[in-house]
Parts: C-alpha cells; structure tokens; sequence
C-alpha cells in the first residue's frame, strides 16, 4: 500500500501558471518566482481534477493605511495581550489549505504549535527586546489547539476572520507577514519569510520606500 501511495503522490500532475495566467514550464514557473525584481508570490491549490496548481501572483509587497484602534481591539479581543497605544506589531498571518509543506494541513496539534515555536520563540525573543510585539495569526477553519489563555500564549485563531478580511485579503503560500505602525501604517510582505528579517523594514531608511518621507 505505501508503495502504491507513493506512486500517486510522485504522479500528481502538476500546472503551473504565471501572473498573467498563462500555463507555462516548471522551470521558467521557478525562474520567475525567485527574480525578486518581480515581486511575485505564489498560491498552489488542488483542483477538482486532483491536478495540483501552482499560481503566481504580482503581490509579493502591500501596503495602505488602516485605523490602528480597530486593530488594537480585535487584537485584544481574540488574544490575552493587551496593546498600548504606540505598540509597533508584527503578524505572521497562516492561510486555511495551505500547501507549503508535504505535513502543512488545517489541523494544529499541540505537538505541530511545539515544534513550530522551536524556531519562532527565539525570534519573538528578539522582537520583544526591540518593543514590537509578535503574534501569529490562523484562518478561521484552522483547528487551533492552543492555550488561548496562556499568559505567554501567541499563536491565535483569527476567530472573526476581522484580519483575513481587511489586511491578509489573498492567501499566499507558506503565509503572509504584516507590520503595523501605530499611525496605521501597515506593511504586508507574502510569502515565506522570517518575522525578524521582515522587522528590518520597519527602519525608516525601509520604511520610507514604501511610505514615503515624513520631512
């Protein structure tokens, strides 16, 4: 049985189709999703005709300006945390039916929360002693397990779908980060990435490519 299992999953036909929605080659696929001068992400989904499709998107960088106290609110109500007024915040979103790895699936385990925070808590370590506060986020029609009430705690379920919604609009492979000034000033970065990288953009120097300067 293992063997025949194998045999599907290695035959699983494969489309690949690049931001202008053409289907093209597995190699040319690849070449445009790593040209960082591009600015693609990717989204990769089964069909209903068990094909597996891959889809690149011309959305690697968003940004825009969103009210900092409706974010401060769903962000206490779905979390234990509570958030000043001038809080600078990261969000590692985490998309239902993702595909970024052959073990990445819609239910959460207590054992899967464990082995992902082995690479995040230092990371959020490192964050924290910068004053920017760290948390991941779950698609609503993710089962969850984690200890909501924890005073550590900082996986959560996006319960209302408020930030699926308003600022992760477009499910990204291997997720989506987000960083929010407290202006309203936010950030959106798709794709696989590091959270402590990712806060290097909140230099000024960074931050003004995208924003503009302030003088």
């Amino acid at each position: 049985m293992a063997i025949v299992l194998t045999s599907v999953a290695m035959s699983q036909q494969k489309i690949h189709i690049d931001e202008k929605g053409n289907t093209v080659s597995a190699s040319y696929f690849q070449e445009k999703w790593r040209h960082q001068d591009l600015g693609l992400s990717r989204w990769d989904s089964i069909g209903s005709d068990g094909k597996r499709y891959n889809t690149l998107k011309e959305d690697l960088y968003r940004y825009g300006k969103f009210d900092y106290s409706d974010i401060k609110t769903e962000i206490e109500n779905i979390t234990s945390l509570k958030i000043s007024d001038s809080s600078l915040l990261i969000i590692e979103y985490y998309y239902k039916n993702d595909l970024c790895t052959d073990t990445r699936n819609n239910r959460w385990t207590r054992t899967k929360i464990n082995s992902r925070k082995k690479f995040t808590n230092p990371i959020r370590t490192k964050l924290n002693k910068k004053d920017i506060i760290f948390i991941c986020l779950f698609e609503k029609g993710i089962e969850l397990n984690n200890k909501r009430n924890k005073l550590n705690e900082y996986f959560f379920l996006d319960r209302n779908n408020y930030f699926r919604t308003h600022i992760f609009l477009k499910s990204t492979l291997c997720g989506s980060y987000a960083a929010i000034r407290p202006n309203g000033e936010t950030l959106l970065r798709n794709g696989e990435y590091r959270a402590d990288l990712f806060a290097e953009h909140l230099k000024s120097e960074n931050w003004t490519l995208f924003f503009g300067s302030k003088d």
